[in-house]
């Protein structure tokens, strides 16, 4: 069953998880981090999909919290954006700990 407790254990993995990934991706690799520059493209490089699927819910905070210090988006949105990154991180931490304990079974 699931129970608040889960909830919360997901939702610390699913934020802390991407967040150490984008943090250890960022001292290997540096300034070759895939960045999007032109706004809204379609990308047709496989790193920034991979990044994407891989640290996604850090991603969306990171980006929340700069527009927050730019001010460049609304109450609204930033609302939204952080209702989306808590479940978006819940879910992804469920999924983590779920695949864990598949492969190590008490």
């Amino acid at each position: 069953m699931f129970n608040s407790g889960d909830v919360f254990v997901s939702l610390v993995v699913g934020l802390a998880l991407p967040l150490a990934i984008l943090d250890g991706l960022r001292a290997f690799v540096g300034s070759r981090m895939p960045v999007q520059h032109d706004g809204f493209q379609i990308e047709t490089r496989l790193s920034p999909w991979l990044l994407a699927v891989v640290a996604g819910p850090g991603l969306l905070v990171e980006k929340l919290i700069e527009g927050w210090k730019e001010q460049s988006l609304s109450a609204g949105d930033l609302s939204a954006g952080a209702f989306i990154a808590v479940g978006w991180a819940t879910i992804y931490g469920y999924v983590v700990l779920r695949g864990v304990q598949f492969v190590l079974p008490a």
